[in-house]
């Protein structure tokens, strides 16, 4: 043991005060880490928000520690800055993939195209993004009715720089959702009935909230200098195929509630179809 103590202190000669500062301040970040999270198990906030505040503050305090380091070691590093120098130049060419996660974090970071909680399509990938680091983000999977899976995908923020992405709650806590109903060809006749129908269906299901949503679409459009729609209930045809027509309702919801919504609409549409006799 003496002589392994006896090996380290001929390694790092006249530099212990920067190795102790080094392990304090690595220690204080695990420290504040920890608290934070307890605090925010006790706060009353609903589990987003308390994801992104623990997901922010973590960032914040690693980064200001990666800081911290630096600077206790600027004398020692600005010695060795030509091999520094080399170091770097062999990592970019060995580790390029690492540099661009790096990359694709400051891009995040700035840019920010997307934040904890959001719903994304990115490649095969879509989910509710649920961590993001240095080097990669966290998406918790959904399906295509928008349930989680109980999987959980992940992929490197550099991937970010080079792959188009969706982010499919860009409005916050309300969303825009379309609900496709397909329509049998004994029903196409009476097109007006099931417009009709469809539309009593969308403003029953969206009733409890579609002021709260057309208030927050509102307010979107005032702060972010676009004009988004109003989220009144709307319907559309899709006859792109010519052997099926189908019926496309727009209704605003919460982003949380959209697997809910199109069950709801599609019973209250089918049911619509079947209550009177067809013509």
């Amino acid at each position: 043991m003496l002589d392994l103590f006896t090996r380290i202190t001929t390694f790092v000669p006249g530099q212990w005060e920067r190795v102790i500062a080094t392990a304090l301040l690595i220690g204080l970040g695990l420290l504040l880490s920890n608290l934070w999270a307890r605090y925010l198990a006790r706060g009353e906030i609903t589990p987003d928000k308390r994801r992104l505040h623990l997901v922010w503050a973590r960032n914040v305090i690693w980064f200001t520690v990666w800081l911290a380091v630096v600077a206790v070691w600027a004398s020692t590093i600005a010695g060795f800055a030509l091999s520094l120098a080399a170091v770097a130049g062999a990592m970019l060419i060995v580790s390029k993939e690492l540099v661009m996660c790096v990359h694709g974090y400051l891009y995040l970071t700035l840019v920010q195209p997307f934040k904890i909680g959001d719903v994304v399509e990115f490649g095969p990938l879509q989910g509710r993004v649920i961590d993001i680091d240095m080097f990669a983000t966290t998406l918790a999977d959904l399906d295509d009715a928008g349930q989680q899976t109980g999987k959980v995908s992940e992929f490197p923020n550099g991937l970010l720089l080079t792959t188009p992405l969706k982010n499919v709650s860009p409005l916050g806590s309300f969303g825009l959702h379309h609900v496709r109903v397909p329509i049998p060809e004994r029903f196409t006749p009476d097109l007006d009935r099931i417009e009709a129908a469809a539309l009593a269906a969308g403003d029953e299901v969206a009733e409890p909230w579609l002021q709260q949503a057309m208030e927050h679409f509102r307010k979107e459009s005032e702060e972010r200098f676009i004009s988004y729609s109003s989220g009144r209930t709307k319907v559309s045809w899709d006859f792109s195929d010519p052997e099926y027509l189908v019926l496309v309702l727009r209704v605003a919801c919460p982003n949380t509630e959209r697997s809910k919504v199109e069950q709801a609409v599609f019973k209250r549409v089918w049911a619509a179809l079947h209550a009177q006799p067809q013509t």
